[in-house]
């Protein structure tokens, strides 16, 4: 399992030709982060001018879960909404680059196949032709080779890095491994996981849900593992999914990403969609036909209950106001937005860990690939790095082995409390993160600037849920997901996990709340 709204925008802020090799300069920019327009929700705004428009439902915010809720209205029928996103683009964490040699993602870059759980999903994937009578599109699949680490100076196969390790090491992976396949198998008197995906239909027994109050880390030691690299291999994991560290991820959220999916009966078990411009192939399908219906570059900067619906306003990028009168909302924006927008006291629990992901064109391969052992991989991963690696765009290509390419590099910034980390990013330049990529990297690849041609960096300062200890069972996180009169709120934050398989449970959830609140009848997309 690999990774997966610090506001983001459509922005771009160029630091072109920063960086030479030889008479090659090196393009790039930074694009996204649309702080500037996103921090006008701290300012006081004047009503907008002229009538408000009328609407039935008004989605606030096109991430995954605003896209899925309102495909859920239009199979029940509902097609008088409307969207608005701050964005140029909808899809949020799944939104993509364009480059001539070929798209690739700007952060969440695959979707594993769907556990039997996962019915708004399975679903989708049928919808799409992905799932046909319970068998998968082979074709959209990774290719081999999917997974290396590169440690001690060579690439092998998989993620956990077994040159080096001791036979100490490899006992204590055993006992994780078949401590993960005890926690696979385990039900509950009802039948229910452990760990499911949703989270929503996971077991609700109590010896479970404790895990959740204790860190990750704390659960190794307390089972005897304190084997580096077992412990590197695990906090890779929280990194991954969460953007965190052993220390400040629930055991239970850690437990979950290793033992949660179970292939949903489909073989094998670890079967996983890629496409090279990542999950904005699902955004792609969930927008067709919504025209004039979306709207981007608009955010949302008031909501006031009225005797009958909501007034909503929104500001786009030359500080044009315009407001709709909803008869309901469906909140799609992440919770920490509520108290700017609904006079909220902030929610507690609530923290967002920040990442850096950046593009790099390449006009060919570089000569290092030869050097260093084992063919190309879909997810190259680095060994005790501050990095996660990088991923190959064109790898489910023929010509992925020869170039030209796009690899999307990972930065996580888990070491650093999440204030700290947003400061960190917004005052580096593109002519320092382009450095700073180069010189992690140059261990791996150190003719990369040779053959890189562009760089481009997106800062996702509250790109994902944090779920410390305490806060997926916690009673905050449950009371956020409660509806108010004609609002319902939809984000994946909600689940305390931020994979697609949660957006776009939240979001089905919450349209089929407003459609039982209409006394709409349908069917039950979530099952369970």
């Amino acid at each position: 399992m690999k990774r997966r709204h610090f506001l983001q925008g459509s922005l771009a802020l160029p630091w072109l030709a920063g960086c030479f090799s030889g008479d090659q300069p090196l393009r790039g920019s930074i694009v996204g982060a649309n702080h500037r327009l996103g921090h006008r929700l701290r300012q006081a705004s004047s009503p907008a001018a002229g009538a408000p428009r009328q609407v039935d439902v008004l989605i606030a915010g096109g991430g995954m879960a605003g896209l899925t809720a309102a495909w859920r209205l239009r199979h029940a029928g509902v097609e008088n909404f409307e969207l608005l996103e701050l964005e140029a683009e909808v899809g949020g964490n799944s939104r993509a680059a364009h480059y001539e040699v070929s798209p690739a993602p700007w952060a969440a870059h695959y979707l594993p196949v769907p556990t039997r759980e996962s019915t708004v999903v399975r679903r989708l994937l049928s919808e799409m032709g992905l799932l046909r009578g319970g068998v998968v599109e082979d074709a959209e699949l990774c290719h081999s080779n999917e997974e290396r680490v590169f440690v001690l100076g060579r690439w092998e196969d998989g993620l956990y890095p077994k040159a080096g390790a001791s036979s100490d090491d490899f006992r204590q992976l055993r006992e994780f491994d078949q401590h993960i396949l005890k926690w696979q198998k385990w039900r509950d008197r009802q039948g229910r996981k452990a760990f499911a995906i949703p989270v929503a239909l996971s077991s609700p027994d109590p010896e479970v849900r404790a895990l959740d109050r204790e860190s990750m880390a704390d659960y190794l030691t307390r089972h005897g593992w304190n084997s580096p690299r077992l412990r590197w291999y695990v906090e890779y994991g929280c990194r991954d999914d969460y953007g965190c560290s052993l220390r400040n991820t629930s055991a239970w959220a850690g437990l979950h990403y290793f033992a949660s999916r179970d292939g949903g009966g489909f073989e094998p078990k670890d079967m996983q969609f890629v496409w090279p411009e990542g999950n904005h192939r699902l955004v792609q399908h969930l927008v067709r036909d919504l025209g004039s219906r979306l709207h981007t570059g608009q955010l949302v900067t008031r909501l006031e209950k009225l005797s009958k619906g909501w007034l909503v306003q929104a500001c786009d990028e030359q500080g044009r106001l315009q407001s709709w009168n909803a008869r309901s909302v469906i909140f799609a924006l992440p919770t920490f937005l509520r108290p700017y927008l609904l006079k909220e006291s902030p929610r507690a629990g609530f923290t967002y860990a920040p990442w850096t992901v950046c593009n790099l064109v390449l006009e060919r391969l570089p000569d290092s690939l030869s050097a260093v052992g084992a063919g190309l991989s879909w997810d190259n991963v680095l060994y005790d790095s501050p990095g996660l690696g990088y991923v190959v765009a064109t790898h489910q290509t023929q010509s992925h082995l020869q170039g030209p390419s796009v690899w999307t590099y990972y930065r996580p910034w888990a070491e650093l409390e999440p204030a700290q980390a947003r400061q960190r990013m917004l005052q580096a330049d593109w002519n320092q993160v382009s450095s700073q990529v180069f010189a992690e990297l140059a261990s791996v690849h150190p003719d990369l600037r040779e053959v890189c041609r562009q760089l481009d960096v997106m800062h996702l300062g509250h790109a994902m849920i944090r779920p410390g200890p305490g806060f997926l069972w916690g009673e905050e996180r449950r009371l956020a997901a409660l509806p108010l009169p004609d609002l319902y709120f939809a984000h994946s934050d909600l689940s305390g996990i931020s994979i697609f398989e949660e957006a776009s449970y939240q979001g089905v959830r919450a349209a089929q709340e407003l459609l039982a609140d209409r006394g709409i009848q349908g069917e039950d997309f979530l099952g369970g």
